[in-house]
């Protein structure tokens, strides 16, 4: 079986859905690369701050977490452009792409 996340994990949806409104491969603008770039570098050390190791478990649980934090604020991805909120999750699933955590 290839290396990657089940199509079940929460990465793996979220990593689809958002593709369809952001580049998570190939080449970007160099603004949107910029931020995305400092974003997930955000994310990484967020996660490993606390002494875990940057997984896809962890990467969807710092996503779950993030996401409840949006919704709480009343937070739509349907009316946002590229909003901090919609970098974060593009940044978030770009680098669970590029670790090999979703296909």
């Amino acid at each position: 079986m290839p290396r990657g996340t089940s199509v079940r994990h929460p990465l793996a949806g979220l990593t689809r859905d958002f593709h369809k409104i952001g580049p998570l491969e190939g080449p970007v603008e160099p603004w949107m690369s910029a931020e995305l770039d400092q974003h997930a570098a955000q994310v990484c050390e967020g996660i490993v701050s606390g002494g875990a190791e940057l997984t896809a478990d962890t990467l969807g649980t710092y996503l779950h977490g993030f996401l409840d934090g949006c919704l709480e604020r009343g937070w739509d991805s349907e009316d946002a452009d590229y909003d901090w909120e919609t970098l974060r999750i593009l940044a978030i699933c770009r680098l669970a792409k590029d670790r090999g955590f979703v296909r």
